[in-house]
């Protein structure tokens, strides 16, 4: 149970820094970025489910190895991988993403 909430909570830190402050939407509607959010948030946590049956086999009886096989790899592949498939679920909702581009000169 403690590892969902984990994923749950590492996604909506890490998705708050990331679409709202290194990437800006440049096109769509509010509600189209919302639902591309919560898109997001169910390919993040559908690829952790993925990744937490393949893994969670793993490490045997021993308690670290298992909540790293189980936890941590499962939260930290598609932490990783949040922009990529921020760009590509935005991208079928119709909003487009740029990396906004900062300079010395923004402060």
């Amino acid at each position: 149970m403690i590892d969902w909430l984990l994923a749950i909570c590492i996604f909506w830190i890490v998705a708050a820094v990331f679409f709202g402050g290194l990437y800006d939407a440049e096109t769509g509607s509010a509600g189209r970025q919302a639902l591309g959010l919560l898109l997001n948030f169910a390919v993040f946590l559908g690829i952790f489910a993925g990744l937490r049956f393949a893994l969670g086999g793993l490490g045997g009886e021993s308690g670290f190895l298992r909540t790293v096989w189980g936890t941590i790899l499962p939260t930290a592949i598609p932490t990783m991988l949040l922009g990529r498939i921020g760009k590509l679920v935005f991208g079928l909702v119709g909003v487009t993403m740029a990396r906004k581009a900062f300079s010395a000169d923004a402060h």
